[in-house]
């Protein structure tokens, strides 16, 4: 029996490898791999999908609104909703680098717990489709659960669902233990600032309905050349090695599914950005075979993109970088939203 206890070292190693992956479940030690705010904005979306199901019994004083949507949706300014639109309740569910895929598990789950929203705002944008984007890293490592993984395995197929248990099962695959990379965050001077704006960017995000917290608030970028140079930044971060995923063409189609079964008004958005990222994406070849398969498969199911560029009811001139609106124009956006949905759902009241 002896002779044969070393076939228990490849269980002793694993048991190892386990409880070493259970320290990196800390969040202080998860904090301390990546100064990064991505995981909290995703933490804190999560806790506010509970927060909208768990209200599902309470009675409805105002018309419920949501929004689905990357950055560029993200950034609404809270009062400013409730001083201009009071018989909404508005949640924000946007979130950086986000797909249909993000939205359609959002969607789902609010609609399956038998709450219909009277309207629902979701953007669409090539980048979104692009199958070499980051999704992997963003929407499939900090979102989802188990269950709508498996019911959508088809969409997913295996090499996502294998991705995706392996983030849940191993932390330190989300977290990676580069013990000098931990060091110099612990010892960073800045780390306590860090960790109270992480506390301040959830805390705004639970207390405002999901409208996030603006590292740079009112900034508005004014020199031509940083505009240049961040579009061309945010092009090639986007639009790297560009392959429409057939994956999130899938998502989108079971999104458009649900909200014509379910008989619930919808605006479907392209956002615009700065003059010189919208000339840049214009230039794309693979933006034009998107757009025409999206208009397609849109107005199959009766519901048309309204694409901001040519809507003479919405104008911006300040960005915050190439490929965001500053915090001014939200209001001229949601006035656009809102137009359209007048104009398509109670055309009386325009």
């Amino acid at each position: 029996m002896r002779r044969q206890e070393f076939l228990l070292y490849p269980l002793f190693l694993f048991a190892v490898l386990m409880l070493i992956d259970q320290i990196f479940r800390i969040p202080y030690i998860q904090l301390l791999t990546k100064l990064d705010l991505t995981p909290v904005n995703y933490e804190a979306k999560n806790d506010l999908l509970k927060k909208i199901l768990n209200s599902k019994d309470q009675p409805r004083k105002k018309k419920l609104m949501l929004i689905l949507g990357s950055s560029r949706l993200l950034y609404f300014d809270a009062a400013d909703l409730s001083a201009f639109y009071p018989d909404w309740e508005i949640y924000n569910l946007s979130s950086a680098v986000t797909t249909p895929a993000y939205y359609d598990f959002n969607l789902t789950k609010i609609l399956d717990a038998g709450i219909k929203p009277d309207l629902v705002i979701m953007e669409t944008d090539p980048n979104q489709f692009n199958q070499n984007s980051v999704f992997k890293i963003s929407n499939l490592t900090f979102s989802f659960d188990l269950p709508y993984v498996v019911s959508n395995l088809d969409l997913f197929g295996k090499d996502h669902f294998s991705f995706f248990l392996g983030r849940r099962l191993f932390a330190i695959g989300t977290y990676k233990p580069y013990l000098d990379q931990m060091w110099r965050n612990y010892t960073n001077p800045n780390l306590a600032g860090f960790i109270g704006m992480r506390q301040t960017t959830y805390d705004h995000i639970i207390n405002t309905n999901g409208h996030g917290l603006s590292p740079i608030d009112n900034y508005v970028e004014k020199d031509a050349n940083v505009l240049e140079l961040t579009s061309h930044r945010t092009l090639d971060w986007l639009f790297a090695y560009y392959k429409q995923s057939d994956m999130q063409f899938g998502f989108y189609r079971k999104i458009l599914e649900r909200l014509q079964l379910e008989q619930i008004k919808s605006i479907i958005i392209w956002p615009v950005s700065s003059p010189n990222f919208e000339k840049l994406v214009e230039g794309q070849p693979s933006v034009k075979g998107w757009e025409a398969r999206m208009d397609e498969l849109s107005n199959r199911y009766s519901n048309p993109i309204l694409k901001l560029k040519g809507d003479a009811n919405y104008s911006c001139n300040a960005f915050a970088d190439g490929g965001h609106i500053s915090k001014e124009c939200y209001h001229s956006l949601m006035r656009a939203i809102l137009l359209e949905y007048f104009r398509r759902y109670e055309p009386s009241r325009l």
